[in-house]
């Protein structure tokens, strides 16, 4: 042999033995290892703040197309709230979702808090651009609202307040109601 191939050899050799040094044996049973022997943040509890699927649940929005309402599907902390229906408005449509079109001239009109719920009526706050909305995106908008929110067990109709102050809103027709709204005032937007 010559030097190179022997010198070659050593060098594996040296090196497997130094790998088989320093692996970890195996034992024959579990071994019980002292708190302290753990290393650092190991036994630390899970600060995770990512919320698990579970404690999550679709809920249905009315968003626009063309003219009609059209449902779509958000996922909300459970349970599901007249707050989180809000919030999931507020955040309008998602960019695939413009891409096909859908619009939401109701997340324009951000924040839009709840205020109170007696029984069947919603008492809901937009922001002041609601003020500024098209006669058409109003009225979408207000329709967005009633149909969202009549979804929840024994709500049958909406107040809609503009920065805190009542307010008179279109309906689908074009008549002006200072009166809570409900699905029968938007039916000509109702999803087909």
């Amino acid at each position: 042999m010559t030097r190179r191939v022997l010198a070659r050899l050593a060098a594996v050799l040296v090196a497997g033995a130094l790998v088989s040094a320093c692996s970890v044996g195996t034992d024959a049973s579990p071994q019980l290892i002292s708190r302290k022997a753990v290393p650092f943040g190991l036994l630390a509890p899970n600060t995770s703040t990512t919320t698990p699927a579970e404690s999550a649940q679709g809920m249905t929005i009315f968003l626009e197309v063309t003219g009609h309402l059209v449902t779509v599907n958000r996922l909300v902390p459970q349970p599901a709230t007249l707050r989180s229906a809000l919030r999931a408005l507020g955040r309008g449509p998602t960019s695939a979702e413009s891409a096909a079109g859908i619009t939401s001239p109701v997340s324009t009109a951000s924040p839009l808090t709840l205020l109170s719920h007696n029984g069947e009526t919603v008492v809901v706050n937009v922001g002041t651009s609601f003020s500024a909305l098209s006669g058409q995106d109003q009225i979408v908008a207000a329709a967005q609202l009633v149909y969202t929110l009549t979804l929840f067990p024994g709500v049958h109709q909406i107040v809609i307040r503009v920065g805190g102050q009542r307010t008179l809103v279109p309906t689908a027709t074009g008549r002006i109601s200072a009166n809570p709204l409900t699905r029968s005032a938007y039916a000509s937007l109702a999803p087909l």
